[in-house]
């Protein structure tokens, strides 16, 4: 098997997040390796992607590529290691099924306040996937494999990793004449 570069410390996950210190690594770094595979390969594309995880193993990462580990990378990787991690958190897989875990000092989360949290995850690991590609973007020359991803693999993704919803510029309440039936508009209608 090949060996798994992890761009966070046991460590750093715990003294970042609010993971509690008694969560073992081997319940942790399924969900870090998940969070870099599906969300830092996005932004950084295959090859540069790999790059890092070749420098951490053969340990010659360049000062550049160090920075943006610590400082970009991490913050981002944690918070959706985190995100994808909560539910696992609550429910567990075992020989009888689904089972929701609890003890005799806490309450457990009902599941409007796990995804309030979670959301507030996803919102915190956008925020620092939005950091990392405008600092790729206004250091063009820095990192070759970002910049020139090849043909193998994924490309980076350069967009905002915000979604804010639809925008119908032209709907019936913007433009009342084209939708003659409309119940709701009429000619009087000021939409801000």
């Amino acid at each position: 098997m090949a060996s798994t570069a992890l761009f966070v410390s046991e460590q750093r996950f715990k003294a970042w997040t609010n993971v509690d210190a008694n969560v073992r690594m081997q319940d942790i770094s399924p969900y870090l390796i998940q969070a870099q595979d599906l969300y830092m390969q996005d932004t950084l594309g295959t090859l540069f992607y790999t790059r890092l995880k070749d420098g951490i193993i053969n340990d010659n990462l360049t000062n550049d590529e160090k920075l943006i580990l610590n400082e970009y990378i991490a913050p981002a990787t944690m918070q959706y290691a985190l995100y994808l991690m909560l539910p696992a958190l609550k429910y567990k897989l075992v020989d009888k099924g689904v089972v929701s875990g609890s003890s005799e000092e806490t309450d457990s989360t009902n599941l409007d306040e796990l995804k309030y949290l979670r959301q507030n995850v996803l919102d915190t690991a956008q925020f620092y996937t939005k950091r990392l590609r405008e600092y790729l973007l206004d250091n063009p020359d820095m990192f070759t494999e970002y910049q020139n991803p090849g043909v193998d693999g994924m490309y980076p993704n350069k967009s905002n990793p915000y979604f804010s919803g639809l925008v119908t510029p032209n709907g019936p309440r913007n433009n009342p004449s084209a939708y003659p039936d409309c119940q709701e508009c009429d000619d009087t209608t000021t939409i801000y």
